[in-house]
């Protein structure tokens, strides 16, 4: 049946009985969907499981609306006035007001969905974020690759330069360059391999390391201890003095020696040049991240092992605030723009980071906004027989701004929490497949990692809808209307 309005108006149809319950079973599915996509091993069949589970979950939310509408203006009983009239209102008219909660319930799922990926990714990176350097130190890298037909290029020099930039540049920063093998002055490349006494033990691959160089070599065991963490450094440093390899892996190697072998290639040669595998005494550090190198080999066992060893990186030992790390790599630029400089201060949030939250939260409420004032101006023009009635009984001039900041606050926060509490469903599936790391070179798996940002939820839920109903008071005209009416 329909329920006469103030003015006399006729409401909506009641909603069908099995039109919530199929959204609700729709919401159901939606979470079992996301559950399973979460779970799957299969990275896009977990996309496109998540993906089916964020429209199913919004299409359910959609059939369950009407109902949540009516339920909220039986709740307004004990409210003022004129937020139990908009909420009976909305309730009424829902084929006027369920469109407009929808659309603001969609927006904000987006923006929860993504937002909680995002968060979570950043979680990830900080949680799993181990320091290249000790805390404060830096270091210069420069790197010249010379072009096919020219001439080698010598770097000895450019390093020297770069060493001298530095030191006038931070008087105070202790200076000191850190050897590589693995570039020849000759042009020649040559490659470590390093093996474990122990069957079925590999050691990590490696990438160039931060030195450009996949294994480092040097005397001075203080200096070279502070490229790993704090906690390993006296053993490194003790190992380094005993004359010992120190060999970087994944987990722990029960082995107090490693084999070393050399590759060397030269321009035009179809085959490098391999010298004896020979086992050295080692000492095995297990490294959680990324490592400086793939072993730190004392320059004895350099030459003992035939190879090469030159330059590749400048330690900065000393605490390097940001003006000193500007003026250096100012200095350094001067002498060549291939050098950079890093300073380890630890985890740093990325800028894109704050500025996607900022401008999902942004978005949010533009959309919602707009999808707000629409249904509030509609509602108001449909009123207007009830404001003249409220008028015609003594209501105060500002009881239009009232009824319209009312209105607006309904259908905001109904669709804000709706949305919230949908986006969660995809938002904390994706950051399952999102943020699980699987180990590498005997490491663990890590994560998966979920951070809800709490504070863009209570943004959309409560401060938006808040601010939605001042600007829709402040810009709806406070004088109620005069309507004539015929008895």
């Amino acid at each position: 049946a329909c329920r006469p309005g103030v003015a006399g108006r006729r409401g909506d149809r009641r909603p069908r009985a099995g039109t919530p319950l199929l959204g609700l079973v729709l919401l159901g599915g939606g979470i079992g969907a996301a559950s399973y996509g979460a779970l799957s091993s299969d990275s896009e069949a977990s996309a496109i499981w998540i993906s089916a589970a964020a429209i199913v979950s919004v299409l359910g939310m959609i059939l369950v609306v009407p109902v949540v509408v009516s339920t909220v203006a039986r709740l307004t009983r004990r409210l003022p006035l004129t937020t139990r009239y908009a909420a009976r209102d909305a309730a009424r008219h829902r084929t006027r007001t369920v469109p407009a909660v929808a659309a603001v319930a969609a927006t904000v799922a987006g923006v929860v969905a993504l937002g909680i990926a995002v968060a979570s990714d950043e979680m990830r990176n900080q949680e799993t974020y181990v320091p290249q350097l000790a805390m404060g130190d830096g270091r210069v890298s420069y790197w010249a690759e010379a072009l096919p037909g020219e001439d080698v290029v010598d770097t000895a020099p450019v390093w020297e330069q770069l060493a001298a930039a530095a030191r006038r540049a931070a008087p105070e920063v202790d200076v000191a360059p850190v050897l590589g093998v693995g570039q020849n002055p000759d042009g020649s490349y040559t490659s470590v391999t390093l093996r474990a006494p122990v069957k079925g033990e590999t050691m990590p691959g490696m990438y160039g390391g931060g030195f450009g160089s996949d294994v480092l070599a040097g005397d001075d065991a203080d200096q070279l201890a502070g490229l790993v963490p704090e906690g390993q450094r006296e053993v490194v440093a003790t190992a380094l003095r005993e004359g010992r390899a120190v060999v970087f892996a994944g987990r722990e190697v029960d082995a107090d020696t490693v084999s070393v072998r050399a590759e060397t290639w030269r321009d035009g040669a179809e085959r490098p040049d391999r010298t004896p595998r020979v086992e050295v005494p080692a000492l095995y550090v297990v490294h959680d991240g990324i490592p400086p190198a793939l072993a730190i080999l004392p320059t004895a066992m350099v030459d003992e092992l035939g190879l090469a060893a030159q330059t590749t990186g400048l330690m900065l030992v000393g605490d390097l605030d940001a003006a000193t790390e500007t003026a250096i790599d100012e200095a350094a630029s001067a002498v060549t723009e291939e050098a950079s400089v890093y300073v380890e201060r630890g985890y740093q949030r990325p800028d894109e980071t704050v500025v996607i939250l900022l401008v999902l939260g942004v978005l949010g409420g533009v959309l919602m906004l707009g999808g707000t004032l629409t249904a509030t101006f509609l509602a108001l023009s449909d009123a207007r027989p009830d404001l003249a009635t409220m008028s015609a009984v003594g209501a105060a001039p500002r009881t239009r701004r009232r009824v319209a900041a009312a209105y607006a606050l309904v259908v905001g926060v109904v669709g804000a929490v709706l949305g919230a509490g949908v986006g969660l469903i995809p938002g904390i599936a994706i950051s399952r497949p999102l943020t699980s790391m699987t180990g590498y070179d005997g490491r663990p798996d890590l994560g998966p990692y979920l951070d809800v940002p709490w504070l863009l939820i209570a943004a959309l839920v409560l401060a938006l809808p808040l601010l939605t109903a001042a600007v829709v008071g402040l810009a709806t005209r406070s004088r109620l209307p005069v309507v004539a009416r015929l008895e």
